[in-house]
């Protein structure tokens, strides 16, 4: 189904027939300077602007961190950990947490400290404190909507002021990371999971969350189930610089290869996704805190942070409003953007500015390659390369398709 839009949407922004297109010439390659413990990438200009970062982008690791999550914080953070452990609305022992109650915006606001991060440098602690503290931000200002939302089906309203407890450390963890100080879909999922066995590989059955909105069966199968699936990513990223790569030189047996092999690798990650996220079932019980601030009723004013120097309200897109870098790898390669001319697909929406700066890094650079190699008109040169081409579409809107839809009948 999704290979036929994708064909018919081809035909009709390019109505030149294969024929008439004409020979490109393409720039000439550079060597890729990729993280020294990941230097297995094989094309391309592209430097990794961050190479201490949790969060690189190669054919070793795909997106997920290049280490494992940390899920334990520092004793410093004692309190902050205690509160987030408390936080769910059904915790894993089975009692109910403070969401559940609603108490968790008294219980932030009596308890928990102001902590000094500004001495806090290990990149892999700042990942976790970004994790920890930017979704406790989202379960603050949300809670009075999910309350109001398991009452009456609707939001309401949220909280706008986010206290400085958690606004000024949030604020100077994500500075010190170059990233927004909000909820990003890559936080919530690829660096919120732990093994349960170390000397076991990533699998379904060997990870899971380490910090959870609602504590629900399907909350615990959307992390898993992306975590999971991004561990297929490897293939995903070195089949995307191998099409690159592929018509730069002008190399057609091996543009198709590369296509061929992208579509692989994508049905396994959508075949992982299918088996995880089936039907919307109880997503409503954690979908209200992936809500941003950015275009939403419950912020009709933005969010404000205190002791913040600055008065301006701060919007973000959330992680219901947007989407995985897989996502965007697929929309930025295939250029889904010269498809979609009056928005019919879900293409640029801004959400690669909140993600980490290697993964913005990269997937920028795939956008400015593919514009640049004109990929989707080398595809449409050749009969066989269009019907990879569309092949290989399909699987990009398969993956976005499925997460629209499993969150899709949660919003009321």
């Amino acid at each position: 189904m999704f290979a036929k839009h994708a064909a018919t949407a081809i035909k009709r922004t390019q109505p030149s027939t294969l024929r008439r297109f004409t020979k490109a010439h393409h720039p000439a390659a550079a060597v890729i300077n990729a993280h020294p413990a990941d230097s297995s990438l094989p094309l391309a200009a592209w430097t990794n602007p961050d190479p201490g970062s949790e969060f690189t982008v190669s054919s070793k690791s795909g997106f997920l961190p290049r280490r494992d999550p940390l899920h334990v914080l520092p004793s410093y953070f004692e309190k902050l950990d205690e509160i987030l452990h408390e936080m769910p609305i059904l915790k894993s022992d089975g009692t109910l947490g403070l969401l559940h109650t609603g108490q968790l915006g008294a219980r932030v606001e009596r308890e928990l400290p102001q902590y000094d991060v500004e001495f806090v440098f290990d990149k892999r602690i700042l990942a976790a404190l970004y994790r920890d503290y930017s979704m406790l931000a989202s379960a603050y200002l949300l809670e009075p909507c999910d309350i109001q939302f398991r009452l009456t089906r609707n939001y309401g309203l949220g909280r706008r002021m986010l206290p400085s407890n958690i606004a000024v450390p949030l604020q100077t963890v994500a500075h010190r990371l170059n990233q927004k100080p909000c909820l990003e879909h890559s936080t919530f999922t690829f660096y919120n999971y732990q093994r349960k066995d170390h000397d076991m590989p990533i699998s379904l059955n060997n990870i899971e969350p380490i910090r959870k909105f609602s504590g629900c069966d399907k909350e615990h199968n959307f992390v898993v189930g992306h975590v999971a699936a991004a561990r297929h990513t490897d293939k995903v990223i070195d089949a995307s610089l191998g099409i690159l790569e592929a018509a730069q030189n002008n190399k057609r047996d091996e543009f198709n290869a590369a296509l061929r092999k992208y579509s692989t690798a994508m049905g396994r990650v959508n075949e992982i996704l299918a088996q995880t996220l089936q039907g919307c079932g109880d997503y409503a019980s954690f979908r209200t805190f992936l809500n941003g601030s950015k275009a939403q009723s419950m912020f009709n004013r933005g969010v404000l942070f205190e002791r913040n120097s600055s008065t301006e309200a701060h919007n973000y897109l959330g992680v219901g409003q947007s989407s995985s870098p897989i996502a965007s790898l697929g929309t930025h390669l295939f250029q889904l953007s010269q498809l979609s001319p009056r928005g019919s697909l879900p293409c640029n929406d801004g959400v690669d500015l909140l993600r980490a700066p290697n993964v913005r890094s990269f997937l920028e650079h795939v956008d400015q390659q593919a514009r640049s190699l004109g990929v989707q008109s080398y595809a449409l040169r050749s009969s066989e390369s269009s019907a990879e081409y569309v092949l290989a579409l399909g699987q990009v809107l398969t993956y976005r398709y499925r997460q629209w839809a499993n969150l899709r009948d949660s919003v009321p």
